[in-house]
Parts: structure tokens; sequence; C-alpha cells
């Protein structure tokens, strides 16, 4: 970007900005510096949370004017939130950065590709399940057809990106007697009678390209003794928010919150860190004199993450597994939704003793769509987490979020590391 000032005009009435409270609650210590990726692998001070959030604290007291530079810096944030985890004094960093975002959006600052690009994705494909899956097909079903005993024949970048896809008949080594048989489909009636009656979100790319993830959720659930009501099927609109586009992510949470209200559940079982972050600040979006904003907070005090929703049924494990294991911490679940201990705790349950604590809680750099907006970014970040991986020695990478899951995938094989990376679902789905 070029850095010129533009006169955004009458763009931006109307449109939320910043909350001074949240930006004047920032100290700058600078104890969020070491936490930020960006400015870890940039070392520019604009580019550090403390950096962004001078920056938008200048446009609202009108002593900067908003401008291309500024959206630059914006959107080179991961929004990954580790900042929120290091700062003392609890700065609500995410909010601030999408705010700013929304207002970058207003004003058409950022370049014409990206805009296209999110336009294509956020409000084209991704609400629309059925194009979603229309789309995917084709790598869906080349994921478990013969043809991928030829992908050596690509180059290595390519071979990367093949090897993201998922392999949906892939055994997890696992050691040990037969599961138990399942319950009856959708759940026992007890446990339905008990109050344990859950929906969970399919999602817009997991179920077109990952529908195996969701299934192997879906059957934990039961394990569990969770009555399961139909899912919903669509996006939750947390990629909209991350790209300012906040009345699009409106739309769709109230959707969504009116969907769990018919459905007459007892929780909503999110299965993806980001997703599941979104849906648990949904209130976020509204006004509090908005009647959507009570029923939001509502829903948000539903919303489980599927790690601890099983380990709050403390289900027995059956198999272990057979194989040395890590987890990845997905940073919407880390840091936005503060969730550590459950799924380490399930995972050293199902690992027999192997497993072994990766000790880094840092961005892998997928963080949606920006590892395509942001590609050397992002492959910094990934070639320092898969270092960090190779360093424990394990064979199986554990995670909860379908991008982190994928992202982690493709640089594996780029690098040719003899790992598999899995979603925590398919792993207590294979031992539970």
């Amino acid at each position: 970007m070029s850095g010129e000032i533009i006169d955004v005009g009458n763009y931006l009435e109307g449109v939320a900005a910043p909350s001074a409270e949240g930006l004047n609650t920032c100290t700058h210590c600078g104890l969020c510096l070491n936490a930020c990726p960006t400015y870890r692998v940039l070392g520019r001070e604009m580019d550090s949370p403390r950096g962004r959030v001078f920056m938008m604290r200048q446009v609202r007291e009108e002593q900067m004017p908003l401008s291309e530079l500024i959206a630059e810096h914006l959107y080179i944030c991961l929004d990954c939130r580790a900042c929120e985890t290091a700062c003392p004094s609890g700065v609500p960093y995410g909010s601030l950065v999408e705010a700013g975002r929304a207002q970058v959006e207003a004003a058409r600052l950022t370049p014409a590709r990206w805009r296209a690009l999110r336009w294509l994705l956020n409000r084209v494909i991704l609400p629309r399940p059925w194009l979603t899956r229309a789309i995917f097909t084709i790598p869906r079903l080349y994921a478990g057809s013969p043809l991928r005993a030829l992908a050596r024949l690509l180059p290595p970048r390519l071979r990367g990106w093949e090897a993201a896809l998922p392999h949906p008949g892939a055994r997890i080594p696992v050691r040990g007697p037969e599961r138990a048989a399942e319950g009856p489909a959708g759940g026992s009636h007890e446990a339905a009678q008990a109050g344990k009656t859950a929906m969970a979100l399919t999602g817009c790319v997991m179920e077109a390209m990952l529908p195996h993830i969701n299934r192997a959720t879906e059957s934990v659930l039961r394990k569990a003794g969770y009555g399961l009501v139909p899912p919903h099927a669509g996006c939750c609109g947390a990629l909209n928010v991350h790209a300012g586009e906040r009345e699009e992510a409106r739309r769709m949470a109230q959707d969504l919150i009116a969907a769990f209200e018919r459905s007459g559940a007892e929780y909503f079982i999110s299965n993806s860190a980001g997703c599941g972050a979104q849906l648990k600040e949904y209130a976020h979006l509204f006004e509090q004199h908005d009647p959507w904003y009570e029923r939001a907070e509502r829903f948000a005090s539903r919303v489980v993450d599927l790690s601890q929703a099983i380990a709050a049924a403390d289900v027995p494990t059956r198999r272990t597994l057979d194989t040395s294991v890590t987890y990845q911490d997905a940073c919407h679940l880390a840091h936005a939704q503060r969730i550590r201990k459950e799924p380490r705790s399930l995972l050293k349950g199902c690992a027999g003793g192997a497993f072994r604590e990766l000790g880094d809680d840092q961005c892998c750099g997928s963080a949606g769509i920006y590892n395509l907006t942001h590609p050397e970014i992002a492959n910094e970040l990934l070639r320092q987490k898969l270092e960090k991986i190779s360093a424990t020695g394990a064979r199986l990478v554990v995670t909860g979020n379908p991008g982190c899951l994928l992202h982690l995938r493709r640089g594996a094989a780029e690098r040719g590391m003899d790992v598999d990376v899995r979603h925590i679902a398919e792993v207590l789905d294979a031992t539970l």
C-alpha cells in the first residue's frame, strides 16, 4: 500500500469506532510485544498490539487520519489474541481491531484484490452451504480416490497443498480392546431427559471439506451421552467479523441463534476454535438496547467447545494411542476462549504416557484466509511452529481448529516430516 491519505468522506457514518474505554485501557507497558507473532517476525512497533492501539486511538481522537497505512497495519495482524493473554490490563484487543477493520472496510482502504477475495468467500460462497459443498466436491472426491497415488509426481509446492486434503480412510494407530458398541443414533432417551441435548455446528468449510470430522464429533458426543438435535448447517460469521464485515455477521448470528432457540437443545457444541470464539462473543455484534443482545448473551452462555463437553462427561477410554502425540493450541481456543486444560487432559488419557508437551502457544500462521493474503508471514510462523513440533519427536499432532489442521498438514508435507495432523474429534472417536 502507498500510505496515501484518502478523504473517506461520509463512509464512516453509522460505523462504530473502537471504544474509547478499550483503547484507554492500554498502558503501553509492552508486555504484549513478545507474545505478538507479527512483532516477533517484523520487529516493527506499528505491527505490535501496542502500536496498533496507539494508531486507533489517534484516529478516534482525530490526531491522525484514517489512511491506507493504518489499514495495512491493522490487516497485518493475525487477530490471534495472544496479546490478550499477556496483557495485565485486560485490553479487549480482539474487539478493538475488529472495529478498526470495520472502519477500514467502510472506507474501502484495503487493496481491491483483498476485497474481491473476501467478498467471494464471505458474501457469496461460505454463507451458502450448498455452494460451499459443490465447490469442494472435486477435492473431497479426490481425497478418497486411487488418484492420490500419483501425488508423488507433483512438484513439492503442489504436493504440500495436496497433502493438506483429508485422508478419510486413514486410521489413527491405537492398541487395546475394541471399543464398546455405540448407543442409538441421536443419543439415548435418558440423556435427553437429563437435559444433555445438544446442537452441533457443522460449519461452512468443515462440512464441505472435512465432513469426516463432523461425523467423528457426532459419534463422540453420542458416546458421551448427549442427545443430538439436527445440526445447524451454515457459516457462523467469524470470518466476516475478522474482516470488519459486521452487518453480514450480524445476520448470520441472528439465523443461528434463532435456530438454536427453536431446537430446544441445552447446549451448542463447536468443534472449531475460531467459530466457538465468535459464538461466545455474539453479543458484541449488537447494541445493548437491541433485543438481540440479550438473546445473544443467553445463547453464548450455552456454547461449549467439544473438548469441554467430553471432559465434563468423563467418558472412559477404551483404546490407547499407539504413537507419541503432541497438542497444538489453536489461538482462538487458548487465547480467546481460554481453554487449555480440557484438550490436554483428554489427550493424556488417550496417550498412555506418550503425550509430549509442545511448550508453545504461538500462532501457526493459518488465521482464516491470512495465509492467502499474507503468505510470507504465515509461512515464517509455520516454519517456527513445525520446528518446535519436530523437537518433540511426536508422530501425531492434534489440534482443535480446521484452519490450523490444513495449514500444518501442508507445511509438514512440504518439509517431508513424518507426522500426522489430526483433529481432536478424530482421536477421541478412535479411543473413547
